[in-house]
Order: C-alpha cells, then sequence, then structure tokens
C-alpha cells in the first residue's frame, strides 16, 4: 500500500495535481520521482515493484505529461514520444505495453488510456490546437 511517507511510489498520485495542492514544489518534486522511478523506456509502470508483473501502464504516462504541464512542466515531448511509440495504424490502444518491445498487453480497447491521453491532450495543446 502506498501513503504519504512510504517509500513506494503510485503514479496515479499525478492525478492531485489537478486539485491545486498547497505545496507545488514538493509535487513537482514527486512527478519527478515518479518519472525516474516507473519510467522504462516511453512508459510508466503503475506504481514501486509492478515491473515483475506486469506491464507499463499507459494511463500513467499521460497522467505524468498532463501533471508535469498543469505544475509549470514541460510535458509536450513525453506526450508525442507515448502517441508515436503505440502508433499502429488504428488509433485503439490497449491497457498496458511491454516496454522491452511495445506489444499491446491487457484489455484492448482500453478506455482509460483514451480518456488520460484525450485529457492530456486537451491540458498540453488546448482545444483549438492540433496535437501531433
Amino acid at each position: 500500500m502506498f501513503y504519504s511517507g512510504s517509500d513506494g511510489l503510485d503514479a496515479s498520485i499525478a492525478l492531485a495535481v489537478r486539485f491545486g495542492l498547497p505545496r507545488p514544489e514538493r509535487l513537482r518534486s514527486t512527478l519527478k520521482a515518479l518519472d525516474a522511478e516507473l519510467k522504462n523506456g516511453t512508459f510508466h509502470y503503475r506504481y514501486t515493484g509492478v515491473d515483475q508483473e506486469e506491464g507499463c501502464f499507459l494511463a500513467c504516462t499521460f497522467w505524468i505529461a498532463e501533471a508535469l504541464a498543469l505544475s509549470g512542466q514541460a510535458g509536450q515531448e513525453m506526450f508525442v514520444e507515448a502517441v508515436a511509440g503505440l502508433n499502429r495504424g488504428t488509433g485503439i490502444y490497449s491497457e498496458m505495453v511491454a516496454p522491452q518491445d511495445g506489444s499491446y498487453l491487457g484489455s484492448l480497447p482500453q478506455g482509460l488510456t483514451h480518456l488520460a491521453l484525450l485529457g492530456a491532450a486537451t491540458t498540453l495543446f488546448g482545444r483549438d490546437k492540433q496535437t501531433p
């Protein structure tokens, strides 16, 4: 279980940026830690230690990219790299990917992945701008 003060990280904390937490510097350092510890190649695992059990959870990469933007940091490059890494010509994304070869894992299609992608795209590029 992950909680404030524990040694483990859970990427879902990136969603907390939307609530405007009172210590933005701590949130920025948390986002940096998420990226450093949970990232494998282009994508992120959901939480500490899950890399032995499952693939990278795609929604997490989009949550982190959006959180970076909302906290005043650049998330565009992460977003663009993730979308490019998922390009299969269909626009349909799975729940997870294998970081070694990018193969889809888990449920397909995965609504949570699509929702996270759309949220990040709207935050990063605005409603009226073209996404890459």
